[in-house]
């Protein structure tokens, strides 16, 4: 792919983007954040470009750059829900809840 250098581009720059704002400022934690960021972006950005529908051409850089920096803060979530279970489900049936009410 010749945009092969902009997509890793996109992806390392929004994971140093994650790191610099990041109110944690260890380098062991801003390697294992650009480690995750990185990593989470290469694995599911041609997944998102095509369940959206979207010209690999253009959008494969965006995307995985969209990825990098939400990437660690996603992992996050689902690793605090994977170690508390109830959280989890109070938040889906307090989500049930709420659209049965409308």
């Amino acid at each position: 792919m010749n945009s092969d250098w902009t997509f890793w581009f996109a992806l390392v720059g929004a994971a140093l983007v994650r790191v610099l704002t990041s109110p944690f400022h260890s380098l062991l934690r801003a390697a294992i954040q650009i480690s995750v960021s990185v990593f989470i972006a290469w694995l599911f950005t041609d997944a998102a470009v095509d369940y959206l529908h979207l010209n690999p051409s253009v959008y494969r850089a965006p995307m995985g750059g969209l990825l990098a920096l939400t990437a660690d803060g996603l992992v996050r979530i689902v690793l605090n829900w994977a170690a508390s279970p109830r959280s989890f489900l109070s938040l889906l049936l307090r989500r049930n809840k709420d659209e049965g009410e409308e």
